[in-house]
């Protein structure tokens, strides 16, 4: 009998953001009859935060105070130098059968690491991971630290619900800076909470990482009347596609649109990946993806300007959408001719995924 999979929530934010403060509230939120693990990462040998977890849990009643169990890992980032220990904490905190673990990474680490660890760890039991929470202040949410910042990038990128905590310290200026930035990005949060001490309900928390059903294609064109495009679900031949959706012209069948979702462990070449989008150029209007190239991932913008490769944390998917000129050029003949159709384009397109990955 395979074992039920376990729920596990991982807690991410910048150093000082309230990341063991919104662990505190969520322990008082703890049903009686589960059981919880807390995985506490400490940068440094003095073990704080996880110590004042379990001071919490000793205000607590001793059936719920029994229910708890808190483990630290220490002297290194889980992220990157202490994954074996990681996978050792794991295999400790699992022993207790658990209901539901936390894990809380330094906010000096990049967690998109700790993901490959919980996907991939030989562990007796398998793992859900469930929402992830990015805590960070408006103070530190800035368009100047953002830039500079690859872990702040990183954290929030990974996120689904962002919660801009201690507002209370700050001003709505800063407020309302700090979610209009987190609005613009992509791919976009589930859910973006201004709070207090790190308040949030544990309800909001229990849902799947990124959802499986959102697709690119659904904000392709917000900028135009739904009645002047159609959109449908298209059978592709490429491999590792789990979903793929065309947009149309519906006066004369012209392609305004095409976008895939694939599977994770799908590896595209990033040599191959630019000569497509050369000779595609013409024909774009936008070009956007998140694709796997070698053992990361890479934000990929394609315009007018050229293409620009930028590395982002995403762990999830890898997802490609091409959004066309209107009256894009008509089929050429010859070796160079503009693919006019989603057959023509896929064919292209085959070129730049792994020849590893061709064969499943």
């Amino acid at each position: 009998m395979t074992a039920r999979a376990l729920p596990v929530h991982l807690i991410s934010g910048l150093l000082g953001s309230g990341k063991t403060t919104t662990l505190k509230q969520l322990l008082q939120q703890k049903p009686v009859s589960e059981r919880w693990g807390i995985l506490i990462n400490e940068f440094g040998d003095i073990d704080i935060d996880a110590a004042t977890l379990k001071a919490e849990a000793e205000t607590q009643s001793q059936d719920q105070k029994a229910s708890v169990h808190i483990l630290e890992v220490s002297g290194g980032c889980v992220c990157c130098t202490a994954q074996f220990g990681l996978t050792q904490a794991l295999q400790q905190l699992l022993e207790n059968d658990l209901d539901r673990l936390w894990i809380e990474p330094t906010g000096l680490g990049h967690p998109a690491k700790i993901i490959d660890t919980l996907k991939h760890a030989p562990l007796q039991r398998p793992l859900d991971l469930q929402a992830i929470i990015c805590v960070i202040t408006p103070q530190q949410l800035t368009k100047e630290r953002w830039r500079k910042s690859t872990v702040m990038r990183d954290l929030v990128t990974l996120a689904d619900i962002v919660l801009l905590n201690k507002i209370d310290l700050s001003s709505a200026q800063q407020e309302d800076s700090a979610h209009t930035l987190v609005d613009g990005l992509y791919p976009p949060k589930t859910e973006v909470i201004r709070t207090e001490f790190g308040r949030i309900e544990l309800a909001k928390l229990k849902q799947p990482h990124r959802p499986a059903d959102f697709v690119l294609l659904h904000t392709a064109y917000s900028h135009l009347s739904p009645t002047t495009y159609q959109t449908e679900m298209h059978h592709s031949t490429l491999p590792g596609v789990q979903v793929c959706q065309l947009s149309k012209d519906p006066e004369n069948g012209q392609i305004q649109a095409l976008g895939w979702i694939f599977s994770a462990d799908t590896q595209f070449n990033r040599v191959q990946l630019k000569a497509f989008f050369e000779q595609l150029n013409p024909l774009l209007s936008r070009a956007k993806g998140l694709l796997k190239t070698g053992k990361e991932w890479q934000l990929i913008n394609g315009s007018g300007e050229g293409l620009q490769f930028e590395d982002i944390a995403w762990r999830q998917d890898s997802r490609l959408e091409l959004i066309f000129k209107t009256g894009h050029l008509p089929l050429k003949s010859g070796p160079h001719k503009n693919p006019t159709t989603a057959k023509d384009i896929e064919i292209q397109l085959l070129s730049c995924i792994h020849s590893s990955k061709k064969r499943h």
